[in-house]
């Protein structure tokens, strides 16, 4: 099953902004935000939530080795090589959202997600102060937010050194997936009590997903285990605006700032189209074009069946089930559309490594890959210190660190 959001409808992202500007000519937040108006504004979050999304995916693969710098302004080199700073203002990393794509359109992350996720927690403030008679479909409305500020803390934890949430301390990433699974918790509960299944399976793999980051492989494999067969929930797009674009294919695709990097143009797996333009981007890089997203409205998972089939494989690995966590792998690889042949090994070394290779593959251009390398320690690729192709090395970070403006406006942060 696949779940359609609301239509987006554009987010109050000024909200998050730290400085305000008086401008008569437009709505003010206060007046949208009333009972009646409480699906606009879900709609509005999940919007904020998907834009921010598709730039977070794009940033995390170009900080890996899912994709490369091609072409454009020297604003994405520091989240290619691995070398952000958070020395000055204006980092790559902080100053983009959705309504504004800083210099050579180089994709955002912290500022943009912490609109969304703002936006959604907010959303779930408001709702605590009105009575339920005065809001139409509450429940579904409360859980959908909390799903979804579920992911926007997630995403900032795996990519994040850290983050700081309404003006509040520096959390380290366990705190935050901690807040996160509490988010999804509540979206469990209440969507449950509706019933709505989609919503529950939605924050089900959200939380899995939070709980594996945390460590917690026995609570993750609870939540795997109840997602059903065939399930994935997408965020979705639309030709209709730029912000409501697909940002990998519009990156990669049309505009070629960005080409599929060397590791995943030779993995050779059903799940990583790539073409080969037999061409040079005007930086010197080979152009390689990916085929997982054909147009700008293509939808990018979010959570899935096949996600929450990894994850028990992994907690099955670690609890020393290896043949459940062989079943597990085998069960994604068969399932129509992918066919690949089964998996068979007794060794735990050679499980865990085909674990890694199911998640490499099937998480391509998915928002996975950052987060994975930090959890295992992966090898970073290029290796810290290997020569950068436009000049220079590359970094070891593993991370995007605090922004500047975030140090420095935040009274809670020495």
């Amino acid at each position: 099953m696949t779940i359609a959001v609301f239509a987006t409808l554009s987010g109050c992202s000024v909200l998050d902004d730290l400085i305000s500007v008086d401008a008569p000519d437009r709505i003010q937040a206060e007046s949208l935000e009333q009972p009646g108006n409480a699906l606009t504004l879900l709609a509005g979050a999940i919007g904020d939530f998907e834009c921010s999304f598709s730039q977070a995916v794009m940033f995390g693969s170009t900080f890996t080795e899912e994709m490369q710098w091609s072409l454009g302004v020297e604003s994405w080199r520091p989240i290619d090589a691995r070398e952000l700073s958070n020395a000055g203002f204006n980092s790559p990393h902080s100053f983009s959202t959705c309504d504004f794509l800083w210099q050579g359109d180089t994709p955002g992350l912290y500022k943009v997600m912490s609109i969304a996720r703002w936006q959604a927690d907010h959303l779930l403030d408001l709702l605590s102060q009105w009575e339920n008679r005065e809001v139409a479909a509450r429940e579904m409305i409360e859980a959908r937010a909390a799903a979804y500020s579920g992911f926007g803390h997630v995403i900032l934890g795996e990519m994040m050194c850290s983050a700081a949430f309404d003006l509040g301390p520096e959390l380290q990433p366990a705190q935050i997936f901690q807040r996160a699974e509490e988010r999804f918790t509540t979206a469990i509960t209440v969507a449950q009590a509706i019933p709505n299944d989609t919503i529950v399976n939605l924050a089900r793999v959200g939380r899995a997903r939070a709980r594996q980051n945390r460590g917690d492989l026995p609570g993750a494999r609870a939540d795997a285990v109840l997602v059903p067969a065939g399930f994935v929930a997408d965020a979705e797009y639309s030709s209709i605006s730029p912000r409501r674009e697909n940002q990998v294919f519009a990156m990669n695709n049309r505009r070629n700032l960005a080409s599929v990097e060397g590791p995943f143009r030779v993995l050779g797996d059903p799940r990583v189209p790539v073409r080969d333009e037999q061409r040079l981007s005007g930086r010197g890089i080979p152009m390689f074009i990916q085929q997982k997203y054909p147009t700008a409205a293509s939808p990018i998972p979010l959570a899935t069946w096949e996600e929450a089939q990894l994850i028990l494989a992994e907690a099955e690995w670690k609890a020393g089930n290896l043949q459940a966590a062989v079943a597990a792998i085998n069960r994604v690889r068969a399932r129509p559309g992918v066919g690949l042949p089964p998996f068979s090994s007794n060794n735990a070394n050679a499980i865990f490594d085909q674990l890694m290779l199911e998640r490499k593959a099937e998480f391509f251009l998915e928002s996975h890959r950052m987060g994975d390398q930090r959890r295992y320690n992966l090898p970073l690729t290029p290796p810290p210190g290997a020569v950068y192709p436009i000049g220079g090395t590359y970094g070891n970070q593993r991370c995007a660190p605090l922004p500047r403006d975030e140090v420095v406006n935040n009274p809670n942060i020495d």
